[in-house]
């Protein structure tokens, strides 16, 4: 049946065990559902022995850890995390990200296995996974067959990992969730509970209509568009174990200022139900405790190109775009970086003559109060002094040509992924053509 988390935890509290629960939805809403559900279900004590994660796992290897008896009497819980038998053949932007943040933990078997998985939904074996071989399938391929776009980055990935499968005989974990779906339904032994959490679900999935009909299915989905994102019930949650609410106003200022990082969110709530002395977190609370998460959401990539740093920013979209995050997105963070270089760029010329300043003190008494006049005559918001000092530091780095010439790829990177091109391809060229230092 469909339910609330609370509504789960208080059934597993009285006693009552169901044989599967499915979570599935926003990424840490559902690692956090998944982690407060299997500690209710298994008792610390019993923790080591009574429970297995098999993130990795076919459905049969799953269904082999659900029938085998604990070594000690008690509950047994079997956790998968973003299952791919689980997950559709499309829609997915993740699936390679999965397996490659395996690979790069030292997971290397269970990146592998994730890889193989992701194949076989294509029909591909590990044959077909080193793009250098004879016959494997194109980018093209990949994309219309997975909605996978693969980077040069992820061409090397994919021929180490084929490499490491033949070794080490690594097998694609099977896809048919028949075995499992007939262990649920002849019975698991008592006590026995499998719990999947998932990033996203087949809707045709046997497994979804069983969690349905006879267990728990617990969806925490967050809107992906801003104008349809509410966070009232999450917020409510986060600041239930301290007994208080956000005051009028209070959630508005936090979603303009966070926005659908409910990580964050947590985090920023906890601090301000400590900091708030009532029963009422006030939005001026909110005002003076919250950075603006938003306008920073791609501080790493910024800082990266900054510094001219190639290999950061490249990792950087890596991971953002294996976590869902559109080329599109991306593309403008990278603008508006660039256009804040050639401002900065632009002030080093008028107020310094193209002299980046001596140090901090030369910068704050010479040329800060320019940029805080200049600013203030055009009503905008003055930046921290040591913020424009670092910024000014950073256009000076750069050539003004080599701005102009990046802000030139930005526009052609904008039609290029408007023209249906490689969003991966399309960023990557981009970042190389910013961070690239002249011969």
């Amino acid at each position: 049946m469909s339910a609330e988390m609370d509504d789960v935890l208080v059934e597993v509290k009285a006693g009552k065990v169901a044989p599967l629960y499915l979570l599935w939805g926003e990424e840490y809403l559902v690692r956090k559902g998944a982690d407060e559900l299997v500690k209710a279900l298994v008792p610390d004590a019993s923790m080591g022995l009574n429970f297995a994660v098999l993130d990795a796992g076919s459905p049969r290897e799953v269904a082999q850890e659900l029938a085998t008896m604990p070594l000690f009497p008690g509950r047994k819980v079997v956790l998968v995390r973003d299952p791919e038998f689980l997950a559709p053949k499309k829609g997915r932007g993740d699936a390679l990200g999965k397996a490659r943040e395996a690979w790069k933990a030292g997971k290397r078997k269970e990146g592998a296995r994730r890889l193989l998985a992701l194949a076989a939904r294509a029909g591909w074996g590990v044959d077909q996974l080193d793009p250098t071989a004879p016959g494997a399938p194109s980018a093209e391929a990949w994309k219309e067959e997975l909605d996978v776009d693969l980077a040069e980055m992820d061409l090397a990935f994919l021929k180490e990992a084929a490499a490491f499968c033949r070794e080490e005989r690594v097998s694609a974990p099977e896809g048919d969730a028949s075995a499992l779906l007939e262990l649920l339904q002849k019975g698991l032994p008592k006590g026995h509970a499998l719990v999947l959490a998932a990033t996203d679900v087949d809707a045709k999935s046997p497994l979804l209509k069983f969690a349905k009909d006879s267990g728990w299915l617990v969806e925490r989905k967050v809107a992906a568009r801003h104008k349809d994102l509410d966070l009232s019930e999450i917020a409510q949650e986060f600041l239930a174990p301290f007994k208080k609410k956000l005051g009028p106003g209070a959630l508005e200022q936090l979603k303009e200022r966070i926005g659908g990082n409910i990580r964050l969110l947590q985090s920023e709530l906890e601090k301000l139900a400590i900091y708030a002395e009532g029963s009422t977190i006030p939005v001026a609370d909110v005002a003076l405790l919250v950075h603006h998460a938003r306008e920073e959401e791609f501080f790493e990539l910024s800082e990266a190109l900054q510094k001219r740093d190639l290999k950061g920013a490249l990792g950087y979209a890596e991971d953002a775009m294996g976590q869902g995050t559109a080329a599109l997105q991306l593309l403008g963070a990278v603008a508006s970086i660039v256009r804040g270089l050639l401002e900065n760029h632009e002030r080093l010329n008028h107020y310094a003559k193209g002299s980046p300043p001596r140090g901090f003190d030369d910068f704050k008494s010479r040329i800060f109060p320019k940029i805080e006049q200049e600013t203030k005559a055009a009503k905008g918001r003055v930046p921290h002094p040591y913020a424009a000092f670092l910024s000014m530091q950073a256009a000076a780095r750069y050539e003004r040509r080599e701005l102009l010439r990046a802000l030139v790829s930005c526009a052609e990177a904008d039609l290029e992924l408007k023209s249906s091109a490689s969003g991966k391809l399309v960023i990557e060229r981009l970042l190389w053509t910013v961070c690239a230092r002249p011969a």
